[in-house]
C-alpha cells in the first residue's frame, strides 16, 4: 500500500529507519485552537519519539470556525510529518474520522483526539499489540477524569450494546480511540452508511482484536462536543443500525397489549353479566386508546428505518474537502473514495 508522506525529509525529529512501517494518526478538530500547539508538542514527545515506527499524523479539520486550519498548516509547515485536509463544513466527529481514514495510507492507522484526553503514548502500546499480531487494538479506558453522569452513560451505552449490538466476542470498547491494521482499514472503506458510528463498524468486521487499558485525562483547554444529546443518538444509532432489539421490543409490546385485551375482554364480559355498566362507552374509548398508542409506536419506528433508508439510496456524498496542506512530496496518484468528493 502507498503512503501518504512517503518522505520526511529534514523535518525536526524525523530520523527513523527507511525499514519503518508507517503509522499513520488521524486526528479530528472541531474548534482546537487552544489544544492544537500542545497536542503537536505531546505528539511528538510521547509518541514518536517512543517508538520505532514511522508516524505520521493526518489532521481532518471538520468545518473549524476559530482559526484551527491556520494553526493546522503552520504545524504542517514546521513539521513534515503533519498534514492535514480540511472538510468544507462541519460534518460531525464520525464524518471526519471517516474522511481520514479515507486518505490516511501506511501499514497501519489509529486515532488519538486532539484534547489529549486520551494520552498519546498509549498509541505506543497499541503498536506493541499490533506487532504481536493483532489487526484491531482498542483502548480501554481504567479511569475517567470526568462528570458522573458521563461516566455511567458511557458505562450503560457500553452494557447495553454489548449485550443486544456488536457481534459475540468481540472486543470493542466504547470511544473511537484504536488502532486497525492496513486490512482492516481496507474493509472498514467498504462502509458506505451515513449514519455511522466508528468504533461499531469496526468492531463489525471481526479480526484479531487487543485491548490496551490506559488513565483518560482531563480536558485541559477548548470544550467537549461531546454532549449528552449526542451520546443518546449515538446509542441509538448504533441499536437502530446493529441491533434487532427496537424491532423485537416492539413485537413484545405488541404482545403484552394483546394479552391485557383478553384480560380486559374477560374483566367486560363478567361487568356485562353481573353489573350494570354504561354500555359500550368504557370498551370503545380504551379500544381506541390502546389501538392508536400501538400504531403511532410502530409507525414511528418504520418511519425511521425508512428515512435512513432514503438517505442511503440517496447516496449524497458522506463530506466534501474544500482545502489540503501542501504534500511534502509528490503523492501517488490513488483511486477516488467514493465516501467524499473534492468540493
Amino acid at each position: 500500500m502507498s503512503t501518504i508522506l512517503a518522505d520526511q525529509g529534514s523535518a525536526p525529529g524525523t530520523a527513523t529507519s527507511p525499514a519503518a512501517r508507517i503509522v499513520t494518526v488521524v486526528t479530528p478538530v472541531y474548534n482546537e485552537a487552544e489544544n492544537l500547539a500542545n497536542y503537536a508538542a505531546a505528539v511528538r514527545t510521547r509518541l514518536m519519539a517512543r517508538t520505532r515506527h514511522d508516524v505520521r499524523v493526518l489532521f481532518v479539520d471538520d468545518g473549524s470556525t476559530d482559526g484551527s486550519w491556520k494553526l493546522i498548516q503552520e504545524i504542517c509547515r514546521e513539521d513534515r510529518r503533519f498534514h492535514g485536509i480540511r472538510l468544507s463544513r462541519n460534518f460531525g466527529s464520525h464524518a471526519a474520522l471517516s474522511a481520514g481514514l479515507a486518505a490516511a495510507e501506511g501499514d497501519a492507522v489509529a486515532t488519538l483526539a486532539c484534547d489529549l484526553q486520551d494520552p498519546p503514548e498509549a498509541v505506543v502500546s497499541f503498536l506493541d499489540e499490533w506487532e504481536r499480531g493483532a489487526q484491531i487494538v482498542w483502548g480501554k479506558r481504567k479511569t475517567r477524569a470526568e462528570e458522573a453522569w458521563r461516566i455511567w452513560t458511557s458505562r450503560t451505552f457500553f452494557r447495553l450494546i454489548q449485550r443486544f449490538a456488536m457481534p459475540k466476542g468481540s472486543r470493542f470498547t466504547t470511544g473511537s480511540f484504536l488502532l486497525m491494521d492496513a486490512k482492516v482499514l481496507s474493509c472498514f472503506r467498504q462502509f458506505q452508511e451515513h449514519n455511522r458510528i466508528t468504533f461499531a463498524l469496526v468492531a463489525w468486521t471481526g479480526f484479531e482484536q487487543a485491548v490496551v487499558p490506559y488513565d483518560r485525562a482531563e480536558r485541559t483547554a477548548g470544550v467537549s462536543g461531546w454532549s449528552f444529546s449526542k451520546m443518546l443518538k449515538a446509542m441509538y444509532d448504533v441499536f437502530v443500525a446493529f441491533s434487532t432489539l427496537p424491532v423485537r421490543l416492539i413485537n413484545l409490546f405488541a404482545i403484552g397489549i394483546a394479552i391485557g385485551s383478553a384480560f380486559f375482554a374477560v374483566y367486560l364480559l363478567l361487568n356485562w353479566l353481573f353489573a350494570d355498566p354504561l354500555p359500550g362507552w368504557t370498551t370503545v374509548m380504551l379500544a381506541i386508546a390502546i389501538s392508536t398508542c400501538v400504531q403511532f409506536l410502530v409507525l414511528g419506528v418504520l418511519a425511521q428505518y425508512l428515512h435512513r433508508i432514503y438517505v442511503e439510496v440517496a447516496r449524497r456524498p458522506l463530506y466534501f474537502i474544500s482545502d489540503r496542506t501542501a504534500p511534502p512530496v509528490e503523492e501517488p496518484v490513488r483511486q477516488p473514495v467514493r465516501a467524499h468528493a473534492d468540493a
